[in-house]
Formats: C-alpha cells, structure tokens, sequence
C-alpha cells in the first residue's frame, strides 16, 4: 500500500494535523473522517463568540470547504468510527467499509458527561454545549435575553457560556 495517512476526527487536531502533513510536504493520501454531517470545527468559539451572536458559524471552522480539495486532503463527513482493524491497518466505519492506512491519527477529542440519574438530557431548556448543532440550539433559546440561566460547570466552558448568556 502506498502511504496513506487516515486522521479519525473532526476537531482542530485532526485539521492541524492535515495542515502539517501538506506543509511539511507529505504526498501521500490523506483521509479525514468526521462523525458530524458539518465541515470540521473547532469548539471553542461556539461557546464564545458564536454562543453571543457576535460571530458567524464559519467563525469556527478548521478550514473552509474548499480548502480540503486545495490541498488533496479527502474530507468524509458522517463518517462514524467503529472499530480498528490493527492486524490488517484499518479502520472500520459504522457501515462496514473499511478503510486502510498506513499510518493512524485517532483525534477524537472528548465526549459530554451528564449528570446521571436525571432527567437532564431530554428535559425542556436544558442544553448541553458539545457540538455546532447544541450551540445553534442554545443561541436560539439566549436570543433576546431576559431569562434565569442556570450554569452548571465552573469551568472555562461554563464560564463563557454565562458570559454570552
């Protein structure tokens, strides 16, 4: 197999990582597999600036759409992990495919906790700030202001989601 680089991740790691590989002067195939149905975007303007409305959603892209054919980096939007093949150098997608690589970059990035026991996750005004489609659900509900929000996390995520707020 010829060199073939697969970068599982649609976060800011995973885009940076390609960024390299082209400016360093890699010219083999890269992959770029991404969960989301969204051109890969990095987090933290959605709980910022975005969150706010003070920026546009492409504020937080990696790179913009026609960067990925520019640099012959192949983009695969929805496209879910499901196990790896280490024997055989592959990855395996929710769907069967199965995708070969000879050199791996898992770039997963993290996943929400929520609160256990409790009704929280599906419960009206509750929102959860992980993805692009949570902060659009969030700055919806924040648009025009004059409401009580509850914050729960005093981290730096929690910290600017009442700032926006």
């Amino acid at each position: 197999m010829d060199e073939q680089i697969v970068i599982v991740g649609g976060g800011l790691a995973g885009g940076s990582a390609a960024t390299e590989l082209r400016k360093e002067g890699f010219a083999g195939r890269v992959v770029r597999l991404a969960g989301e149905d969204e051109l890969p975007y990095i987090r933290p303007p959605l709980s910022k600036e975005y969150l706010a409305g003070t920026a546009e959603r492409s504020s937080a892209l990696v790179h913009p759409a026609e960067w990925y054919a520019e640099h012959d980096v192949e983009l695969r939007l929805g496209a879910w992990v499901d196990s790896l093949d280490l024997p055989a150098h592959a990855v395996v997608l929710a769907d069967g495919e199965r995708i070969g690589y000879s050199k791996l970059l898992l770039a997963t990035g993290s996943s929400p906790r929520y609160l256990r026991g409790s009704a929280f996750p599906h419960a009206r005004g509750v929102h959860h700030l992980h993805t692009i489609a949570d902060a659009e659900a969030l700055r919806a509900d924040l648009a025009g202001g004059g409401r009580a929000v509850v914050v729960v996390g005093a981290g730096g995520l929690g910290r600017e989601v009442a700032a926006a707020a």
